[in-house]
């Protein structure tokens, strides 16, 4: 283990023992001594891991550090503990830090560190706001002490002193004078002793704005009291001074340029604060709203803002921020005023000539945009319902998205089938579109508002694209559906499902795969036009969502790409080509004239590893020079590649007509050249993949291990390579896991059907019951002689009988085992009250013997997926085994796991369908 390693895990075991309560936090020194390593070194490694967020720095003397799970841990218990406290001042319901535009978007994070700020023990922890002016600082800095009332870390009459550092820059003694106080006589004039911020901010909140123009001097008086709340008045020699102040810092500059490094030390919480041009689209709307919605309380007076307006308000960047913002708003509302203040009007109407000239000038540019804002109406004395928080109906979207993602779970890890996946998926979509669309009756005001509509121009201008690129048709209403989901997504969608989401997105990749390149296109348009980011579920739900309206199963047809020399050649052949075909056939890759032939395959490269090239590639190109593209895809490729030379728009629809009726890759190369009078190369694949056969058991590699030996005994052919291979993999990946790309697999014997269409499935039992004889000449056939296949089947005639498979299988006698088992079985079958059939017999034979040897060996297999769901289930048919295998439990002193009785039931069950208990 790693240095490194070693102290962020000692680090984390001493968090977890350390009361915050009396001590901050943990020196370098300490977990030196605890490990036997330099303090410099330990030193340096926290300080890494500070800068990778694993670690809270406090930059007190000494500097402590803290593990960052157990700060915010402590930091929660610490409010709670306030709220429950014998003097409470009870906890708002309402957080201050809702009244921040942006508090659970772009300030998330920001806010996380301004709460831990207020709310750790026992005395808060100075920070420091940095961000341009006008961003909204001084704002934060009063959420700051508000929340600290609201949670009780101060008290409610706790006072909140401002103080802007630049008014006394340049004068040291005086600025010492109004921080400190001073007593009578310590300067010319100081005719009495007065107090200073210090005492005045006692037991609340000082907040020292501009701090950067606060002198080196003033920074150095400023050291002991944040290292022990100890100072002394200006002129005073007597005893110290002792004061309880909260420090909040805000500065407009690079704190590392203009504070020194010890005053900047003693800061722990540092919260950069973005300008306005970097907040996402919908704040900046919520902002206009807002400011024009103070104006029209102010002036009592509804108001019609323009649709130049607004789109010059959204689109300029402002130099001052927020706070220049205001001023114009103020400004467009003074200038609109002034013309109708003689009139008897109610609505006050805001033109483009009522902004500011510079503004005017700008809006030029932007009034050319494809994406338009309509005005807004503004109602001075109503409540508006553009910006509704809809969260009522988060508890039901979380509830059939956590179904989504368990659905996908549950086929990665169980017997499910495919299509019953897709079309319950499909069905919960459709739920949740019920519920995102219609579920609150505040939807519709939504749907009137401003920001809807422009998520649905959006919506409606990436649907076009998508239509005209990939030929996918939707209907009237799909706009609609998107634009709430969208709107949706820009909140957070909760994250405690975020490593499920991992998991569903490449199984969606598999599964959905040209559904899955199209919504990926739509989300990278929608956040590109939003200038926002969407929740990582995004692509979960789009791509569900193009699935639901593209009805084409399309999984098992032949891709093909465009590549084409200019700036949109390629795009526009592809684009005419889907819509025309009405299916997702070619992606096109365009090749500005400056772009090298290299430059374009990574692109090429890059797309063909995430999609399925198993049944080869058709690429279609423009010109001679392109023709030898192949040689860098032949490692990339998984089946045949064929180019075609001279694209055009009509050799496009042959080739994509010809794939949608299902030909093959040579003979839609062939034929298309010969009718649309092309040249072409045809590449067969040079992956010399091994033929193999898979053996594989449902209850793990081992069995699979023992039935692979047996095999090589029957198949002494260097030609085939027999595999063990684990069957939850086979299970989750389908044809598409690696084993199939490595192996040109020919067979799969088991003892449980993975389920893989693609590749004949022979069960261990048939193979003993000596009816698997058509498959294996099936599969041999191209493989070896007629001799040789007899002299296989007469081997494994002779080696898969039921007593020589145990013998190979388990170290028990076969000859007693088997009597035993059929005891077993046959009590069972009385208990069930039916027969098994001999397949299913012969299964459980096998199975149960290796189950006794691992019970006998202390090895059973003790996970089972959903373990207390078929305890749950399937209590009688627990105890039936139990009762039925009691002789066996008594001979060989052993106890069967609830796990490994799932196993048989699921022998059981895949045999007998409608097996109910």
């Amino acid at each position: 283990m790693k240095n490194k390693e070693k102290i962020f895990i000692e680090l984390k075991n001493l968090s977890n023992d350390l009361d915050i309560t009396k001590k901050r936090g943990l020196t370098a020194e300490e977990i030196a001594d605890k490990l036997n390593i330099k303090r410099n070194v330990v030193s340096h490694f926290l300080n890494e891991l500070h800068k990778e967020g694993k670690v809270v720095k406090i930059n007190t003397r000494p500097v402590y550090f803290i593990d960052k799970e157990f700060y915010e841990k402590q930091s929660n218990l610490f409010r709670n503990k306030i709220s429950d406290s014998e003097s409470p001042i009870k906890i708002k319901s309402d957080d201050p830090f809702m009244k921040l535009i942006g508090y659970n978007g772009s300030l998330k994070e920001q806010i996380k560190l301004c709460k831990s700020a207020a709310s750790y023990p026992p005395n808060g922890l100075p920070i420091l706001l940095i961000g341009h002016t006008g961003v909204g600082k001084s704002f934060i800095a009063q959420l700051i002490y508000e929340y600290a009332k609201s949670i009780n870390a101060v008290e409610k009459n706790a006072p909140y002193i401002i103080f802007n550092c630049a008014e006394y820059a340049n004068n040291p003694e005086l600025l010492s004078a109004n921080l400190f106080g001073y007593v009578k006589g310590a300067f010319t004039g100081a005719d009495k002793d007065k107090s200073g911020l210090l005492e005045e901010a006692n037991g609340g909140y000082l907040f020292l704005d501009e701090v950067h123009r606060l002198p080196p001097e003033g920074q150095e008086k400023l050291f002991l009291f944040l290292d022990k709340g100890l100072f002394r008045r200006l002129g005073e020699t007597g005893n110290w001074r002792t004061s309880k102040v909260r420090f909040i810092f805000a500065t407009t500059e690079d704190p590392e340029q203009t504070l020194i490094k010890t005053f900047l030390r003693r800061i722990p919480l540092v919260v950069n604060i973005p300008s306005l041009s970097d907040r996402p689209l919908h704040e900046r709307l919520q902002l206009i709203y807002n400011f024009y919605k103070n104006e029209a309380k102010n002036l009592e007076m509804d108001i019609l803002i323009s649709k130049q307006v607004l789109n010059a308000l959204v689109k300029t960047n402002i130099s001052g921020n927020i706070g220049k913002m205001i001023n114009v708003i103020k400004y467009s509302c003074a200038q609109a005023y002034s013309q109708i203040s003689r009139n008897k009007i109610s609505i006050l109407r805001i033109h483009l000539y009522d902004l500011p000239r510079d503004l005017q000038y700008n809006a030029e540019d932007f009034l050319k945009d494809s994406l338009q804002f309509n005005g807004m109406f503004i109602s001075h004395n109503k409540i508006d319902k553009y910006f509704v928080d809809d969260v009522e109906n988060d508890k039901n979207i979380n509830e059939i998205t956590e179904k989504i993602l368990d659905l996908f779970a549950k086929f990665k890890n169980e017997n499910l089938n495919i299509d019953k996946v897709k079309n319950e998926s499909l069905m919960y979509l459709n739920q949740l579109s019920d519920i995102v669309v219609f579920g609150n009756s505040e939807n519709q005001n939504f749907a009137d508002s401003l920001l809807f509509n422009t998520i649905k121009s959006v919506i409606d201008n990436v649907l076009n694209v998508i239509e005209n690129n990939y030929g996918i048709k939707y209907y009237g209403n799909t706009s609609i559906v998107l634009a709430h989901f969208t709107n949706k997504l820009l909140e957070n969608v909760s994250i405690k499902y975020a490593s499920k989401v991992e998991i569903v997105v490449n199984i969606l990749k598999n599964v959905f795969p040209k559904e899955f390149i199209i919504a990926n296109k739509m989300i990278e348009l929608i956040e590109v036009n939003l200038d926002a980011k969407l929740e990582k579920i995004a692509i979960i739900y789009f791509t569900l969502y193009i699935k639901s309206i593209n009805k084409n199963d399309n999984i098992n047809v032949i891709n093909s790409i465009i590549i084409a020399h200019g700036y949109s050649t390629a795009s526009s052949i592809a684009s005419v080509a889907n819509r025309l075909l009405g299916h997702f056939i070619f992606e096109a890759f365009d090749m500005p004239i400056d772009m090298s032939t290299q430059d374009i395959m990574l692109k090429v490269e890059s797309y063909l590893k995430n999609i399925d090239t198993s049944k080869g590639i058709i690429i279609l190109v423009d010109m001679g020079s392109l023709e030898d593209i192949y040689k860098s895809l032949i490692n990339v490729v998984d089946g045949d590649i064929g180019i075609i030379n001279n694209i055009t728009t009509q050799l496009a629809l042959d080739v994509g007509n010809r794939i949608i009726q299902g030909q093959s890759l040579e003979q839609i190369v062939v034929e298309s050249v010969k009718k649309n009078n092309s040249s072409y190369k045809y590449i067969k694949s040079n992956k010399n993949k091994k033929t193999g056969i898979i053996t594989t058991c449902m209850t793990g590699i081992g069995t699979a291990v023992k039935i692979k030996d047996l095999l090589y005994e029957c198949l002494a052919n260097d030609g085939i390579e027999i595999i063990a291979y684990d069957y939850d993999r086979l299970k989750g990946n389908g044809f598409k896991d690696e084993i199939f790309k490595n192996y040109n697999v020919k067979l799969i014997i088991g003892t449980a059907d993975p389920g893989i269409k693609e590749v004949p499935y022979l069960s261990l039992e048939d193979l003993i019951a000596g009816r698997g004889d058509f498959i294996l000449n099936k599969v041999l056939k191209d493989l070896t002689d007629d001799r040789t296949i007899e002299q296989i089947n007469q081997a494994i005639v002779k080696l898969f009988s039921l007593q020589n498979v145990l013998n190979y299988l388990t170290i028990l006698n076969p000859d007693k085992i088997i009597d035993q088992v059929e005891k077993a079985i046959s009590d069972l079958e009385l208990s069930l009250g039916f027969k098994f059939s001999n397949d299913l017999k012969i299964g459980l034979y096998i199975h149960i013997s290796c189950l006794i040897e691992r019970l006998i060996m202390k090895d059973p297999i003790m996970s089972y997926s959903n373990l207390n769901e078929f305890e749950k289930c399937h209590r009688q048919f627990i105890d039936l085994i139990n009762s039925s295998f009691s002789v066996i439990k008594d001979i060989y002193k052993v106890q069967i796991p609830t796990s490994e009785i799932g196993f048989i039931y699921d022998i059981i069950h895949q045999k007998i369908n409608d097996l109910a208990i």
